[in-house]
């Protein structure tokens, strides 16, 4: 698993088309597309995009942090099971402020704790930030 993150339009979609371009990309927007995917097509490399989306998604259904990240972490755990290399883009929401409102703070954390477990779970980890690529995780590590 590969998981990619930064800011909001910072090049991180840019970067891993181009980083993958060789090889038959299954894309999957969470911006694009409301539902949180069961299943993904086996023997690919796919790209979920926009992992924060899915996570509100859930906060605003009545998820609590702790639901909300058991529920994505059962389903990336599948979704890597189903394909050949699963790379997850993530945009940072948080960078140390604190929302106002509750709803928001729930996001926030929930999305925390979901980066920390694909994190965790990833064999490469780049954070992207205004173009500019780090390794963070995995072989290469700069």
């Amino acid at each position: 698993m590969h998981f990619v993150f930064g800011g909001a339009f910072n090049g991180k979609r840019k970067w891993v088309k181009d980083t993958y371009k060789e090889q038959g990309v299954i894309w999957i927007s969470a911006y694009e597309q409301a539902e949180i995917p069961k299943s993904v097509e086996a023997g690919r490399v796919t790209v979920f995009e926009g992992v924060e989306v899915w996570v509100r998604e859930l906060i605003v259904k009545g998820f609590t942090v702790k639901e909300a990240s058991a529920f994505l972490e059962q389903a990336i755990s599948r979704w890597d099971k189903q394909c050949d290399r699963l790379v997850l883009i993530g945009t940072e929401i948080g960078k140390g402020i604190v929302p106002m409102e509750e709803e928001d703070r729930m996001w926030r954390d929930a999305c925390g704790y979901v980066y920390q477990l694909i994190v965790k779970k990833a064999d490469r980890v780049d954070q992207i930030w205004y173009g500019i690529p780090t390794r963070l995780k995995g072989e290469e590590r700069r």
